[in-house]
């Protein structure tokens, strides 16, 4: 009768993937999680709404230069937002609302900084950016990406 002993070199890649994920996520902490995840959804969000205002709607016609302006615009909508979470106004992003009012006022100044209209009136394509990333930020918050992002957010309403 053998016994058999658990040798490291001998494991499967995926428990060494699944600890190396178990430490990265407990190192990051939840306040730093939830500025990932808004950095990156709410880039999604508004550079989704300026490309789709920019061609139109006919997304067929996107091109590559589409693609980088309205990727422009959706980073250049996050930075505010990045540094109300580095505030202690941060505590207002657990509010769907207020999130989304935050990255519709961000996504019209951004859009309107990036590029100009290509509608009548100087600012009217960035209102409708602002309009459709306030319209994807409350729609999406009822996701099960929303509601985990909500949770993060929670991390901002108790003091440590």
């Amino acid at each position: 009768m053998s016994t058999t002993t658990w040798k490291p070199e001998l494991a499967p890649a995926s428990t060494y993937l699944f600890r190396a994920r178990m430490s990265l996520k407990a190192a990051i902490h939840k306040r730093h999680q939830f500025r990932l995840m808004l950095c990156g959804h709410k880039a999604v969000e508004s550079g989704a709404a300026c490309l789709v205002f920019m061609v139109q709607g006919q997304l067929g016609r996107a091109t590559l230069g589409h693609f980088l302006i309205a990727s422009k615009t959706g980073v250049l909508t996050v930075f505010p937002l990045l540094g109300i979470t580095l505030t202690r106004h941060a505590r207002h992003f657990a509010n769907r609302w207020m999130s989304a009012i935050f990255v519709g006022a961000c996504a019209f100044f951004a859009d309107a900084v990036i590029h100009e209209s290509h509608y009548p009136g100087a600012y009217t394509e960035a209102l409708f950016t602002a309009a459709g990333a306030f319209a994807l930020s409350i729609i999406l918050s009822y996701t099960a990406l929303g509601k985990r992002i909500d949770r993060l957010a929670e991390s901002f309403l108790h003091r440590e």
